[in-house]
Formats: structure tokens, C-alpha cells, sequence
């Protein structure tokens, strides 16, 4: 069976927007269908990548490897996307690891065939429009992490960090390493956005109830608090 047939919804991955129907089709067809029953390694740090992987069921967690081995998880994958396409087309180094969870299944496109879709201005677009949304993403973490509250940062983090069932699997210890602050600060704030009915947490685990909350909103009875504290 062919892709486009197999995995009909990735005709509407955004790499893909814009283009004619036999345009669509014919990427899926021409990558390799590849299904990782375990936690696989697609991409390495510091390697060039073979080509794009697009996401058709699961989950690739996107994992950067600092100097002294400590590990940050910056995103995760899911169906529809991609990862690999900026280092591809640069024939770069890829700047993190991607790695898929169990039972994934992927769209490998090799460099070459990237390159001929190239030669269409909407699949230029795209491309960028991937990269630009994220930008934007990283952008967003890095002012709130200088300006937002610790409400705000915990949420957006808790986004990242996010399975394909909205759960997060971490302590607040780990999360209070994440963010950089003590754990009696993040169990209050998980508190707080619990109350407000955003997030479920239970243990080693935390749930997201409600993923597009105004972010305006989250932290504000805290800072009342402090408000009315000094005043």
C-alpha cells in the first residue's frame, strides 16, 4: 500500500501545505515507511542526517546533549511534523538528538528527494514556515523564562515536555531543576494552577486538562497576593 493511502492524514502536514494533490502524494510515496516498536535514535547530535523524518503515529522527543553530558529535553514530535529538515537541506550537523518513544512510526525522505521538492517555491515557503513557528516557540520560553511568572514558565515547560496523551511523566524535583527553583515554589504553583483547573496532578505525573489557557491569567492570584502583601 502506498503512503499516501496508508497515512492519509499527512497529506495535511504542514510541509506539505499548498501544494497540488500529486505533489503530496508523491513525497509520502517516495519516503520509506519505518515503524520503531522500541525507543530508536534517528538523528545524532553533531552528525549530518541522511534526510527528513516525518512524524505519522507517535512521539520523536528532540534532546540536546550539553558539555558536560547533561541532558535537556526541548521538544517533543508528533504526527505531522517533522525534524531533520533544516540540517538536511544545510548539510549541517544536527544540533540535537532525536529520539523516537516506543511504537512510532516515521517517513524517511533522503536528502535528494528533499532537494527536488526544493525546486517549488511553496515547499521553500513551508520549510520556512516550520522553522519560523519554531522560532517563535523558542522566542516565547526565552521571554518568559526573564519576565513571566513562575506560573507561566512551569505551564509552557509542561507543554514541551507533553506525551500524545497531554501527560507529563516528571517529579517536582526534576521540575524545580528544570525551571531553576525550589521545590516548595513549584508545588505551589502546581498547586495554584491545579486550583484553576489547568493541569491534574497526581504522582510522577502531571496532566493537561486545559492546553490554550491565556497566559495573562496564569500566575495572577499570586501576584495579587504579593500585591496586596506589600501594600
Amino acid at each position: 500500500m502506498k503512503n499516501a493511502v496508508a497515512f492519509p492524514h499527512l497529506l495535511r502536514a504542514r510541509i506539505l501545505s499548498d501544494l497540488p494533490a500529486e505533489d503530496k502524494a508523491d513525497f509520502l510515496n517516495r519516503c520509506e515507511a519505518r515503524t520503531c516498536e522500541f525507543p530508536e535514535v534517528l538523528l545524532e547530535q553533531d552528525v549530518v542526517p541522511p534526510g527528513l523524518f516525518l512524524v505519522a503515529h507517535g512521539r520523536v522527543d528532540v534532546v540536546l546533549t550539553g558539555e558536560r553530558g547533561e541532558q535537556t529535553l526541548l521538544a517533543h514530535i508528533g504526527p505531522g511534523e517533522t525534524v531533520g529538515e533544516i540540517e538536511c537541506i544545510s548539510r549541517e550537523t544536527c544540533i540535537a538528538w532525536c529520539r523516537t518513544q516506543p511504537l512510532t512510526t516515521l517517513l524517511f525522505c533522503p536528502t535528494a528527494v528533499v532537494y527536488e521538492f526544493l525546486r517549488t517555491p511553496v515547499f521553500i515557503r513551508n520549510v520556512a514556515s516550520v522553522f519560523r513557528s519554531r522560532m517563535a516557540h523558542d522566542n516565547a520560553v526565552k521571554a518568559l523564562d526573564q519576565h513571566g511568572s513562575l506560573e507561566q514558565r512551569l505551564f509552557l515547560r509542561l507543554l514541551t515536555m507533553c506525551d500524545g496523551r497531554d501527560r507529563v511523566r516528571a517529579n517536582q524535583a526534576e521540575l524545580a531543576e528544570i525551571l531553576g527553583c525550589s521545590r516548595q515554589s513549584v508545588n505551589k504553583a502546581l498547586g495554584r494552577l491545579r486550583s484553576e483547573g489547568i493541569i491534574d496532578v497526581s504522582k510522577g505525573q502531571v496532566v493537561i486538562l486545559d492546553p490554550d489557557p491565556s497566559l495573562d491569567e496564569l500566575g495572577a492570584g499570586s501576584r495579587d497576593a504579593a500585591l496586596l502583601k506589600r501594600g
